[in-house]
């Protein structure tokens, strides 16, 4: 992945260079619209880049895990923007200082004569909203549904932005091979999306006819799902990875959310404990039996392999407790003791906690079960902190250490182990969040 982009930068430098970059650089106007045009193009290959990051590209997803690639197409997304506004203003001020008007009447001469100059606008404003609603503290405000369907509108921005490229691009303009190359990547980016997002899912959910077999209410907010299907023996999954759901009704065909295997796969079923964080998590809680579901994956490298074969200790926060479950069940008996350390609110709240008791009381592991609001009093002890953890597992330090939850608790838990002197590629984290 690395090489190819870099490939591609190289590419595009030399592209424009050869289109007469390097002349435009002996006035003010020529610096600022060959910066205009290199970050204009550079923007543009970013958000194809951020594209395939989500295409869920099999040998890509299993390289580095979907949430690595998440946050990699996250932050490229801000620095697309971040070179698409800095491509708007120069490119704007640039032909302004050379024709001797203004940056505003440029701005509105450019909108009014140049072809698809209008829909680039409005593209650019579109990904600009896209961009805003990813911020974390807007993320917070909004529903994980409101989220999916404003991040739709990226498409067509990108869609307006491609048009106003070929039409009115200089390296595109005049130069066949430039627009080949363009669109080659365009429509490369394109059959991956539909292909591994679309057509495959859907596909699979036709030969293996999966549909909710069981639905079990875990808590007043949690119910498990029993998924069963043809050749479930055959989809490679492991604990501790999850699915991406779509559930195949007339209202939800086209919603995918992610959900995390809650016990380890056998081959016969798939469970999946899910809790109410949103209008469609809602929703499920009346699913009926019966219900067929295209399931994308599996996905994830929060599994058994990265022990490296150590001991283990394993910690949940919250629901976040379901790939911890799984996981937990499918390492290997012979691996040696596993510690399980679950933080839940409350009692209630500490789903699947019955079995993760019947796990550990079978293997005669360590479990402990820690509530931040106790019936009755406050909780006087913190079982993150260093000194707590130190004096629980005087080992701790040879183990390695899965932990899954609310990002509050994953930098709890990675602060305190990296203080005890914990390497880094010990830790192994999953992220309960979107």
């Amino acid at each position: 992945m690395a090489a190819f982009t870099l490939c591609n930068c190289i590419v595009i430098a030399a592209m424009w260079v050869g289109h007469g970059g390097l002349d435009q650089l002996r006035s003010l106007a020529g610096l600022l619209t060959a910066t205009g045009q290199l970050t204009g193009l550079y923007g543009a290959f970013a958000i194809l880049v951020q594209l395939v990051l989500v295409a869920r590209v099999p040998w890509i997803e299993r390289r580095y895990g979907m949430p690595q690639l998440n946050v990699w197409h996250r932050w490229l997304g801000f620095s697309a923007i971040l070179l698409l506004t800095t491509h708007a203003v120069t490119i704007t001020i640039g032909y302004a200082i050379s024709l001797g008007m203004s940056p505003w009447t440029q701005l509105v001469e450019l909108v009014r004569s140049y072809p698809n100059m209008l829909g680039a606008l409005v593209g650019f404003v579109l990904m600009v909203g896209v961009a805003v609603t990813s911020a974390r503290a807007v993320r917070r405000a909004v529903s994980y549904e409101t989220w999916w369907f404003i991040h739709l509108y990226a498409y067509l921005g990108i869609a307006l932005a491609f048009a106003h490229q070929l039409s009115t691009g200089a390296d595109f303009v005049a130069d066949p091979l430039a627009r080949v190359y363009w669109v080659g990547l365009y429509v490369l980016v394109a059959v991956l999306l539909i292909g591994f997002r679309w057509i495959q899912p859907f596909i699979a959910a036709v030969r293996r006819n999966l549909r909710v077999a069981e639905v079990t209410r875990e808590s007043p907010d949690v119910i498990s799902l029993e998924i069963t299907g043809r050749g479930l023996d055959r989809l490679r999954c492991e604990a501790g990875q999850f699915f991406l759901l779509r559930f195949l009704t007339a209202d939800r065909w086209w919603k995918a959310h992610p959900f995390s295997l809650s016990t380890a796969p056998d081959g016969r079923r798939l469970r999946f404990t899910i809790k109410t964080l949103g209008d469609d998590s809602a929703q499920l809680q009346a699913i009926a039996i019966g219900t067929r579901v295209a399931a994308d994956g599996p996905y994830g490298t929060f599994t058994a392999a990265r022990a490296e074969g150590r001991k283990v200790l394993l910690i949940a926060g919250g629901v976040g407790v379901t790939p911890i479950r799984a996981l937990y069940e499918g390492l290997d008996r012979g691996r040696g003791e596993t510690a399980v350390l679950y933080r839940a609110r409350c009692r209630k709240d500490a789903v699947l906690s019955k079995e993760l008791r019947e796990l550990s009381d079978a293997r005669s592991h360590q479990h402990v079960v820690s509530y931040s609001r106790p019936f009755g009093r406050r909780s006087r002890v913190d079982p993150l902190r260093p000194e707590w953890l130190e004096q629980w597992l005087p080992d701790l330090c040879d183990r390695a250490v899965y932990v899954c939850g609310p990002p509050s608790l994953i930098a709890a838990a990675r602060s305190s182990l990296r203080s005890l002197g914990l390497p880094q590629g010990q830790i192994h984290s999953e992220r309960f969040d979107y």
